[in-house]
């Protein structure tokens, strides 16, 4: 095992007094070259200055194959700086990922960024298939019953055993940068929901709207949740500005003005290069005075030369004093603190939302009048095969023409709005959406497809935005129970849901 090194990052952060500042390193496809060479350097000039905490280490951004961070993350410890490992869930199975923790922990990198990942794009000979066994939230549940105390149940291979407690420091990623209120509110309960499964610290999406930067902070005050949150600042070069204009950076949002801004420095002398370091210098500034724990510093083309002159020149700003100069915001946004935001259109809840929330509550619920004959009949289909095919068959056809259904086992439509998220959704998420989505529309099919869950949020009775809670979440399917019927594998008790024995069920009813 590797020999503990000083965890600056997690010392950093957790200290109040501190401003902790990280960089984001990009690996590119293959093991070695001039572009590792320069990042292997930059990191040596960090570690001689000492004010980067650590260097956080991308896992196949944009979906495309890379060097993988556990292997730069093994270089950046040697050389006495502290990694800070993406762990994305776009490649890799809930075995792969718990088998790669593992791998972490042996090594002693203990500093993880959880996050869904980019969906997969072209790899060798084609188009890779995504995963996403595991989402965020799930994937941060793992991780904190591996800081604690994690029991292997008997029956798993090597039987029964208590695995020895793991010490990470995980954290959690979102975008308060979304336009549109059916996309804003899901971000922030899904952070609620990340946080209540563990996450020990936030780092924010990029962006340039200083107004949603200061509601992210203030959204997690007045939730009375005081764990570190660090702002995510990025300086482009003109080039990269003009590629996350078009939308083509998932879940990036780049402003029109903020772009032709830069059009305009772009024709100085030094092309724009000066410019661009005040104005993420200032952003630094202000950041710190509003209250965030740190920043998440990233962008193309910086040295260690420029990123120093950029710190320098942040050390001795007066942050209030450039919030105009660096606000960007977008022509038309919902903001969540801003009631007189522009709001989405009235919303309509379609009829076969009304008869499925109906006929569930009247089924499915305990409670419901039909539940205990829904019960009966599941249970004398279960002991026949020919009626456990039979009703299986009609759940498959029925369900197949409302929801297009894919009869998983574990069913989560009424967590949706009545919406399969296995048909409907390309990461197949059932906490909530990812962060790819922009203005609306799904990363992986932009201006075509609505987010699966922008959808879910008009479908559904509309939520007190004003009022956000995190939800239960869902956990990670059985796929065992993959072709099965999900009707029997509730009354059975075998899906998410765990049904209790039919005792304690008629014990309820009385009570």
């Amino acid at each position: 095992m590797t020999q503990p090194v000083p965890d600056t990052f997690r010392e950093s952060l957790i200290t109040a007094s501190e401003f902790t500042i990280t960089y984001e390193l990009v690996p590119g496809r293959g093991s070695g070259g001039k572009r590792l060479e320069k990042i292997l350097q930059l990191a040596e000039d960090a570690r001689s200055d000492g004010r980067i905490k650590a260097f956080s280490i991308t896992d196949n951004p944009g979906g495309h194959p890379a060097l993988s961070p556990l292997s730069l993350g093994l270089d950046i410890q040697a050389m006495g700086i502290s990694p800070l490992l993406h762990f994305s869930l776009k490649d890799k199975n809930r075995n792969m990922a718990e088998s790669q923790l593992f791998e972490c922990h042996r090594h002693q990198l203990l500093n993880l960024l959880v996050l869904g990942g980019d969906f997969p794009r072209y790899g060798f000979q084609g188009q890779a298939m995504p995963v996403f066994d595991l989402d965020s939230p799930q994937l941060l549940s793992l991780i904190e019953r591996l800081r604690h105390n994690f029991t292997v149940k008997k029956g798993a291979p090597g039987q029964a055993m208590d695995l020895p407690k793991m010490d990470f420091f995980a954290g959690c990623v979102v975008s308060p940068f979304k336009t549109l209120e059916s996309e804003q509110v899901w971000q922030y309960v899904k952070l609620l929901t990340k946080i209540q499964c563990g996450a020990q610290f936030v780092i924010s999406q990029l962006g340039y709207d200083i107004k949603k930067y200061r509601e992210l902070i203030t959204f997690l005050h007045g939730h009375q949740i005081n764990i570190p949150v660090m702002a995510n600042i990025f300086v482009p070069s003109l080039s990269v500005a003009r590629i996350m204009n078009q939308g083509r950076v998932p879940g990036v949002i780049f402003p029109d003005k903020l772009l032709q801004e830069m059009e305009t420095e772009a024709g100085s002398e030094d092309k724009g290069e000066e410019a661009r370091l005040q104005r993420g210098a200032a952003m630094i500034a202000a950041l710190r005075e509003m209250g965030y724990s740190g920043i998440h510093l990233g962008g193309n083309n910086l040295n260690f030369e420029s990123i120093s002159y950029l710190l320098n020149t942040a050390e001795k700003m007066n942050g209030k004093e450039y919030l105009e100069q660096i606000h960007f915001p977008e022509p038309v946004t919902w903001y969540l603190l801003d009631t007189s935001g522009k709001a989405e259109k009235k919303r309509h809840m379609p009829l076969l939302y009304k008869v499925n929330h109906f006929i569930h509550n009247q089924v499915f619920s305990p409670d419901g009048s039909l539940f205990n004959i829904a019960m009966k009949i599941s249970t004398c289909s279960l002991n026949n095969r020919y009626l456990t095919r039979f009703y299986t068959f009609i759940e498959h056809i029925s369900k197949k023409i409302l929801f297009h259904c894919r009869m998983c086992g574990d069913c989560t439509l009424a967590s949706s709005s009545y919406l399969c998220p296995q048909s409907g959704c390309p990461k197949k998420m059932v906490n909530g959406p990812c962060g790819g989505s922009n203005k609306g529309f799904c990363e992986v099919y932009p201006n075509e497809r609505r987010c699966f869950w922008v959808r879910s949020y008009h479908r559904g009775p509309k939520p007190d935005s004003r009022n956000i809670s995190s939800t239960d979440p869902i956990p990670p399917k059985d796929w065992s129970l993959d072709r099965t019927s999900s009707w029997l594998n509730y009354f059975s008790g075998k899906d998410h849901c765990k049904l209790p024995a039919r005792k304690d069920l008629k014990q309820r009813r009385k009570v």
